[in-house]
């Protein structure tokens, strides 16, 4: 996957999460983006660790000290590995030397695939300006969803702004966790 750079809101936008949390995992030594006139860009390699570390953080409410070492040692790989046929990364961590390692699979193809299709909708996420957002903004928008659900037909304003409300507004679910044996063998 080649992609232009691209500055940190439309990054977040084709990673699908807040330009905070994004730059929390800049700020935190998670992710270490290029910096160019004094504004962070994310390259193709950039995001496939972005991705990476907020499906881990988001599936495991993993701390920053071991999101960045996990992310470091992905970066570390990453070179070789979009180019290859790669179903699955697996991260062992182990707590002490001679220890027994804790293993976390994660769907690298899927995260790939997803982040690949976001990034076809990249021209949409334009680049706005730092600070306020200009006047009449909100306005224009309801008036576009508006116009959207007359063109729709069969759905309603009101339904519209329903279903823009709980998009923007999505409430935290309980990550479901599982617990599944495997033997050696089947391994194999």
């Amino acid at each position: 996957m080649q992609s232009a750079p691209l500055k940190l809101k439309q990054a977040s936008a084709v990673l699908e999460t807040s330009p905070k949390d994004l730059q929390n995992l800049v700020q935190f030594g998670v992710l270490n983006p290029e910096r160019r006139a004094g504004l962070f860009v994310f390259d193709a390699n950039d995001l496939y660790a972005a991705k990476v570390a907020l499906f881990l953080k988001e599936a495991l409410g993993t701390n920053t000290a071991l999101l960045a070492e996990f992310t470091g040692a992905l970066v570390a790989r990453l070179g070789s590995l979009p180019d290859e046929k790669v179903d699955v990364l697996v991260f062992k961590s182990r707590p002490s030397r001679g220890g027994i390692a804790v293993e976390v699979r994660v769907p690298f193809r899927e995260l790939a695939q997803q982040l690949q299709e976001r990034l076809r909708l990249v021209e949409l996420y334009k680049d706005v300006p730092r600070g306020r957002k200009r006047q009449g903004w909100k306005k224009e928008f309801l008036a576009s969803l508006r116009e959207a659900a007359r063109d729709m037909g069969d759905v309603s304003a009101d339904e519209v702004l329903k279903a823009v409300r709980e998009y923007r507004n999505p409430k935290k679910e309980k990550a479901e966790v599982t617990v599944e044996a495997e033997s050696e063998a089947a391994r194999a």
